[in-house]
């Protein structure tokens, strides 16, 4: 845990609630696709983060990005590419993947239009 998410937490203590317009969000300089934390930052167990991922762009992690939570991946626009280790599965609109144990992951718009996903992490 770092130090400005420590403190972060630390000065939303007893905040329950995350307004839109509040909730943080960063962009990839490279990709442009954004990361939106919906979820109060509250320290909870569940996290929510919804990505919009631009037409045509590919984002990997190692498997160390997924080892000590389970994730959930709830495609809300669009068609999403999960390359999930050796298995591809494709997810549309109203599709949701539960992740299965940590390995390589890609997240690839294949399409011309942009894709939007909501993440459901729990910290294991």
């Amino acid at each position: 845990l770092q130090l400005s998410a420590l403190l972060a937490m630390a000065e939303q203590a007893g905040v329950r609630i995350s307004r839109a317009d509040a909730q943080p969000v960063w962009q990839d300089p490279e990709t442009g696709y954004t990361r939106r934390v919906i979820s109060p930052l509250t320290g909870s167990v569940l996290e929510l983060v919804e990505v919009r991922l631009p037409p045509e762009v590919r984002v990997s992690y190692p498997p160390s990005a997924f080892t000590f939570q389970h994730q959930q991946i709830w495609v809300t626009h669009g068609t999403l590419v999960f390359e999930e280790g050796d298995v591809t599965h494709v997810l549309n609109a109203g599709d949701c993947l539960q992740l299965g144990p940590p390995v390589p992951c890609t997240f690839a718009n294949q399409t011309k239009a942009e894709c939007v996903y909501v993440l459901g992490l729990v910290k294991r």
